[in-house]
């Protein structure tokens, strides 16, 4: 038979969870409620961390900072601040990406969609942009 704590590391290995800080898949749950790594022995709060997870969510989903912290019950100051975070994450991956990049590159952007009638161009509702790059 196994001991409890051992369970519980058996179970959320096959819940699929890992620990956020160095991917360790052996954590449990304390009494408190929060996640403990076996390996690092790092904490981090259940409710925390799925605030954070709504938060990725909601920047995934194109939601603004505003209504996300409407929704959320969150400041707007801390909703900014991890959208923030996420855009210099993405930024450093494409300039990483973009380092690979040799030689001629062509751009071209182009909108589709939206009626015929009234406006053209940029200025027509209901558009959408598509933007390429080639090497």
């Amino acid at each position: 038979m196994l001991k409890n704590k051992e369970q519980t590391c058996l179970t959320s290995f096959y819940l699929g969870r890992k620990c956020v800080f160095c991917g360790h898949r052996k954590v449990w749950k304390t009494k408190r409620g929060y996640l403990k790594c076996r390996f690092c022995g790092k904490v981090k709060g259940l409710k925390i961390l799925r605030r954070e997870l709504d938060i990725i969510t909601a920047f995934y989903q194109q939601q603004s900072a505003l209504q996300t912290s409407m929704d959320l019950g969150i400041g707007y100051q801390a909703v900014t601040r991890v959208y923030n975070r996420i855009r210099n994450l993405l930024w450093h991956l494409c300039e990483l990406e973009g380092a690979k990049m040799s030689g001629e590159i062509e751009l071209d952007e182009a909108y589709f969609g939206g009626k015929r009638k009234g406006n053209r161009g940029r200025g027509a509702a209901g558009k959408s942009v598509v933007f390429g790059l080639l090497e």
